[in-house]
C-alpha cells in the first residue's frame, strides 16, 4: 500500500486519490457522516468495515436497516439487548453481531481512584448529576428540560445537601433557543451561570465525563446513551419520563429498574429526590445490580474488557 499524508480535507474530496484500505473502523452508522472518500460508494470491495457504535441507543428508530449494518464484515455491540435487535430487526439477519461491551467503560473495571472537585456547601453534601437532553421537539422527544429546568435551579439553590453537577446534552443550546424555550443564546448561557454562581453546584461541558459519574451518588436525566451507561456505576437513577417518548427493549428494562418521574410533575420530582438521594433510599439497588451484571457487564461476561476483546475477535479471524 502507497503512503499518502491524508488529512480530513483531502479524504472529503469525492475525487481523492486515497490508497485502497484494509481495514475501516467506523463508530457512526451514518455513511453521510464519514468522509467523502471513504464512503459505500468508494470502498474496495476488499476493505473489512468494522463498526463500533459511538453510544448504547434506547429509541425506536429502525437503525439496523442503515447500509452500515448490511456491509460491515463486523459488528460489536454495547449490550446483548442491542445484539438482538440487531438479530431482530436486521434484513440480513445476524451472521456478524458480537456482544463486545463499551469500551469507553472500560475505565470502570480498571481504575478506581477517581477524582473530580465538586462544589460542596455541606462536607456530607450528596453529590448528584443532572443531564437534561436535547430532543425538546424533535428526533426521539425525550426531553423534560422545558418544563423543569427553572425547577430543577431553585430545587438545587434550596437544598445545599445536594452538590450538583449540570452535564447538558451538546445540543440542547441550540435545541432551546430554536424551541423558543430561551429567546437568545446569551439567555441560555446566562440561565448555565446562575447553576456556576450557585454554592453547590457547576455546569461541566467537557467531553469527560467519567470522573464525574464515578464520583457521584446519583443522577436525574432524560437521555439516551448516559441512562445505560450509568448503569456501569450501580448507583440510582432518576429517569424524567415524558408522553409519547418510546424505548427499545433495553430501555425499558432500564427504566424498569430506575426511578421514574413525569418530568412536568414538580412535586413528584421533589419527593423522589428526597426519597432516594437524601434519604438514602435506594430499594431497587438488588434488581439494578443483577440487570447490569445479566446485560451490560461484558468484563463479567466475556472475561475481559471490551476493547481487547475486539481486538482478539478482529486478530483471531485475521489468522493473527
Amino acid at each position: 500500500m502507497r503512503e499518502k499524508n491524508l488529512n480530513v480535507a483531502v479524504l472529503d474530496k469525492v475525487d481523492a486519490d486515497v490508497p485502497e484500505q484494509d481495514i475501516i473502523i467506523a463508530l457512526s452508522p451514518y455513511f453521510f457522516m464519514m468522509p467523502k472518500a471513504l464512503r459505500e460508494d468508494r470502498l474496495h470491495l476488499k476493505t473489512l468495515l468494522i463498526h463500533i457504535p459511538y453510544g448504547m441507543t434506547l429509541s425506536m428508530f429502525p437503525i439496523y436497516g442503515l447500509p452500515m449494518f448490511n456491509v460491515a464484515w463486523k459488528v460489536f455491540f454495547a449490550s446483548k439487548f442491542e445484539l438482538q435487535l440487531y438479530k431482530n430487526k436486521n434484513p440480513l439477519g445476524m451472521p456478524r453481531g458480537f456482544f463486545g461491551g463499551y469500551p469507553r467503560n472500560d475505565i470502570f473495571f480498571q481504575q478506581n481512584n477517581f477524582y473530580f472537585d465538586w462544589k460542596m456547601a455541606r462536607p456530607d453534601a450528596k453529590k448528584i448529576i443532572y443531564a437534561p437532553h436535547w430532543s425538546i421537539n424533535g428526533g426521539v422527544k425525550y426531553a423534560t428540560f422545558q418544563w423543569n429546568y427553572q425547577f430543577m435551579y431553585e430545587f438545587a439553590k434550596a437544598h445545599p445537601e445536594i452538590s450538583w453537577v449540570v452535564k447538558p446534552h451538546p445540543l440542547l443550546l441550540s435545541s432551546a433557543v430554536d424551541n423558543k424555550i430561551f429567546p437568545s443564546v446569551n439567555a441560555f448561557e446566562e440561565y448555565l451561570q446562575s447553576w456556576n454562581d450557585l454554592p453547590n453546584a457547576q455546569v461541566y461541558t467537557g467531553a469527560y465525563y467519567q470522573a464525574i459519574f464515578a464520583t457521584s451518588d446519583g443522577i436525574i436525566l432524560d437521555s439516551g446513551s448516559f441512562t445505560v451507561e450509568y448503569q456501569f456505576m450501580n448507583k440510582p437513577t432518576i429517569y424524567l419520563t415524558r408522553a409519547g417518548a418510546k424505548q427499545n427493549e433495553l430501555g425499558n428494562g432500564i427504566l424498569n429498574i430506575s426511578y421514574t418521574v413525569d418530568g412536568k410533575d414538580h412535586d413528584a420530582i421533589a419527593a423522589m429526590v428526597q426519597k432516594v438521594f437524601i434519604e438514602g433510599d435506594d430499594y431497587k439497588a438488588e434488581e439494578r445490580k443483577k440487570f447490569f451484571d445479566d446485560n451490560l457487564n461484558h468484563f463479567m461476561q466475556n472475561g475481559m474488557s471490551a476493547s481487547e476483546f475486539i481486538y482478539r475477535t478482529i486478530c483471531n479471524d485475521l489468522g493473527g
